[in-house]
């Protein structure tokens, strides 16, 4: 199983849990479909097809847990990539 880490600050905590929450549902509504998505004061768990990605989310920074199962034709790194990609512009909030 691969894993990797990822973590940042944002200015505005709800204006970065807003946009947080839109990445996350267009996962589910993409390549993570049918993935479940829960949500707490703190911590977002998003887990589907044998990928669990753990948030927790502070006053001014962020952190995030990704496990990804070993069948997923994707290499990592691409995964690793898109991630920093589509999650990286939430650092401007």
């Amino acid at each position: 199983m691969g894993k990797f880490t990822r973590e940042g600050t944002f200015k505005n905590r709800e204006a970065f849990l807003a946009g947080l929450k839109v990445k996350l549902e267009k996962l589910r509504d993409g390549v993570l479909r049918g993935a479940t998505l829960e949500w707490k004061d703190g911590p977002a768990v998003l887990e589907g097809l044998g990928a669990k990605v753990d948030f927790t989310i502070g006053a001014s920074a962020w952190s995030c847990a990704a496990d990804l199962p070993p069948f997923i034709p994707i290499p990592q790194r691409m995964i690793e990539a898109k991630f920093d990609q589509e999650f990286g512009e939430l650092k401007d909030l």
